[in-house]
């Protein structure tokens, strides 16, 4: 089987691009498949990241290239690009999509109001004005941009002719049914995390006040609403490490000062796999306070792969991994209040948050494997090339 991949980075950037690699490497591993990359020309390529496919190169003419490399499937990833995702679906080859945000499904993006941060389901239409956030800023005269209906119902419109859609969650298979998309063109197939090298995971914490974020430093992911929830901590020796990175990590470090409490929260900045993995295995617990509803997390299963608890926002798919009282405990979304009674609780009950960190290590063993997830795409793949169908 030959696949093509389409994602504009071609480097660790996100998520995305790690789940393209390890996925890519799985494949290669277990099945007779033959892994491509086209990527965009603007964006650097980390030699790591190509190293992964059978030959990887910028876009340039697609349909001359995809004629040239005659893939048997397509598998178009985080494309901004409208034009090319339309070049993309009137080429005579199967194409599959992997949905990893709300960009055609939010004129903002995110599935939150701007002014009040509230957590948004419900489908894009015209009410989505009343939210200001389809007005963004521009680098050129007049320094605005505006987010059109017409064209998410365009982009809609184009993916709805692919042969098949991939989604990481229940959540965001429901979503894209209430947008009209059908039922038994789309899949979801759960994401994975590699197992650790050690496969005696100490499930103990080495550090036992440490609360753990990983993520993008963006509003979206609630890192204000954890900083709040730390302020009304009463509770000494706690501590929150940060890792990431993102353009609101200055207001969030400013927040700290003001809020008083830099003695007691640390930002990292961005680490490499290494150091992450040092953080996972320190932690006390892992906080995940969300206000966009999460497509799918995978900042969660890497907790649950080092037997850490889960203090989470329910927004989006959160409750198809986090049982609660099992494995974490869930809050309301913007709820500081609330979060910092779900941290003390776990402060204030050590065994019970070790516990459910051994059940979630668990529950990632059942079902958060890569093979699991590679042999479900391999079959889907198979049956669309195949014109067969198929139950993922």
């Amino acid at each position: 089987m030959k696949i093509l991949w389409i994602n504009d980075e071609a480097s660790f950037v996100s998520s995305v691009e790690t789940y393209i690699y390890q996925i890519v490497q799985e494949l290669s591993k277990t099945y007779d498949v033959d892994n491509f990359l086209l990527y965009d020309v603007r964006n650097r390529a980390d030699i790591d990241f190509i190293n992964a496919f059978s030959f990887a190169t910028i876009m340039a003419n697609i349909k001359e290239q995809i004629d040239i490399i005659k893939p048997d499937i397509i598998y178009i990833h985080q494309v901004d690009n409208i034009e090319l995702i339309r070049a993309i679906s009137e080429i005579d080859v199967p194409v599959v999509a992997f949905i990893h945000n709300h960009k055609h499904f939010c004129l903002r993006e995110h599935k939150y109001t701007l002014l009040t941060n509230q957590t948004c389901t419900k489908a894009v239409g015209l009410g989505c004005y009343s939210c200001i956030g389809f007005i963004n800023k521009s680098n050129s005269f007049p320094y605005l941009s505006i987010n059109r209906m017409s064209d998410i119902k365009i982009a809609q419109k184009i993916l709805k002719k692919f042969d098949h859609i991939v989604v990481g969650s229940e959540y965001m298979k429901n979503h894209l049914v209430m947008h009209g998309f059908k039922n038994d063109h789309l899949s979801n197939i759960k994401l994975f995390s590699q197992p650790l090298k050690d496969s005696n995971n100490d499930t103990s914490s080495k550090n036992i006040r440490h609360f753990l974020f990983v993520g993008e430093l963006i509003s979206g992911k609630g890192v204000d609403t954890l900083l709040d929830a730390f302020k009304k901590l009463k509770h000494n020796d706690i501590f929150l490490d940060i890792c990431g990175d993102g353009k609101e990590r200055n207001e969030f470090e400013e927040r700290v000062k003001r809020l008083g409490i830099s003695n007691i929260v640390k930002f990292h900045g961005k680490l490499n796999s290494k150091r992450i993995e040092n953080f996972y295995s320190n932690a006390y617990a892992v906080v995940i306070p969300s206000r966009t509803p999460e497509i799918y997390n995978l900042e969660g299963l890497e907790a649950m792969k080092f037997a850490k608890a889960v203090i989470a926002s329910d927004v989006g798919s959160i409750r198809e991994w986090l049982k609660e009282d099992e494995n974490g405990i869930t809050v309301p979304s913007n709820d500081s209040k609330k979060l910092a009674i779900a941290l003390k609780f776990a402060l204030d009950n050590p065994q019970k948050i070790k516990k459910m960190g051994r059940n979630g290590f668990e529950f990632y063993k059942q079902n958060f494997k890569p093979n699991q997830h590679c042999e479900e795409i391999h079959n889907l793949f198979n049956s669309i090339i195949l014109k067969e169908p198929c139950t993922v």
